[in-house]
């Protein structure tokens, strides 16, 4: 039997979310269409999951409602109408891409103008206890955006494993500019801090939903990550406004991975991830997306680099 097609993919992939009472990733789509016989054991190879995880993100994209399928969580898939078109849909889970551009989540803004002593250290990095205390308010991104005299939260996730940090490709919709990226660019939203949470913005919380938000990888893998930063150590750097873009505090944090070549596995490859030895493999600062660039560039960089 030849390489399958996009149509049989996913003819095969409703087959096994047929018989399921909760969504599955791709790979478990896969093992289970193996167990049902309705793929060849030749199709099976190492990164299978991740060209029909592809094929199923793409029906939805390019499809959106009228799709037979949705994602509930990052990296898991469920029919639309489990049990035909007079049943209630289930519930979307928005990626990260479209969930920026549509900029209906709560961020942590401040007074620019409050930040006025510390934009003077503009290559310097800052403890965040310092200055955590100035983001009294909390809006939608999308109301955010049309106040020229606020300030952002946003956070920068760096994944490292030994002298090697993760680098992709930056989000289109990311609001920070082209380039890649030293780990996961996203914000701390209103809702990442519960009753329960160590630290009054939920820091944690928030970095592993951003890597559940921008990999496939499963929660078990990103609760496994090892937090190298403590909270009272958090440091920031100021983001003047560039090319357009807002002003923002970026927070950041570090995790270590135990196991590179299984976390680089569930990064789409449209990112383009890879290990990269930092500095000593980047060649041209140009090429990061400015809040990476600069960080490259920051005095006191090495407390986290």
């Amino acid at each position: 039997m030849g390489k399958m097609t996009m149509n049989s993919y996913l003819q095969m992939s409703i087959s096994v979310l047929s018989k399921s009472r909760s969504a599955l990733s791709a790979r478990e789509i896969l093992d289970a269409a193996y167990r049902l016989q309705i793929v060849p054991e030749h199709l099976f190879g190492k990164t299978q999951h991740k060209t029909l995880h592809a094929r199923l993100s793409e029906d939805i994209l390019r499809n959106r409602n009228n799709s037979v399928f949705t994602r509930t969580a990052p990296g898991r898939f469920a029919l639309r109408h489990p049990s035909g078109s007079d049943r209630e849909a289930r519930g979307e889970y928005v990626a990260p891409q479209r969930s920026y551009q549509l900029k209906q989540f709560d961020v942590f803004c401040a007074e620019a103008h409050e930040f006025a002593s510390y934009t003077r250290q503009t290559g310097s990095l800052i403890l965040f206890r310092l200055i955590s205390p100035l983001f009294r308010k909390q809006m939608s991104l999308r109301r955010a955006d049309k106040d020229k005299k606020l300030a952002r939260l946003r956070l920068l996730v760096i994944i490292r494993f030994k002298d090697h940090i993760l680098t992709v490709t930056a989000l289109d919709a990311a609001d920070t500019g082209s380039g890649r990226s030293l780990g996961f660019l996203g914000y701390i939203k209103g809702d990442d801090a519960n009753l329960f949470s160590v630290e009054s913005f939920g820091v944690d919380a928030a970095a592993r939903r951003t890597v559940a938000e921008q990999s496939a990888a499963p929660s078990t893998l990103i609760e496994a990550l090892e937090r190298s930063t403590e909270s009272d150590a958090l440091r920031c750097m100021w983001m003047d406004e560039v090319d357009g873009k807002h002003r923002s505090v970026v927070l950041f944090t570090e995790f270590e991975c135990r196991d590179p070549d299984e976390f680089l596995s569930y990064i789409p490859a449209h990112r383009s991830p890879r290990w990269t030895r930092v500095p000593a493999e980047i060649n041209d600062f140009s090429s990061l997306e400015p809040i990476s660039r600069k960080l490259m560039v920051a005095e006191g960089r090495e407390a986290i680099l």
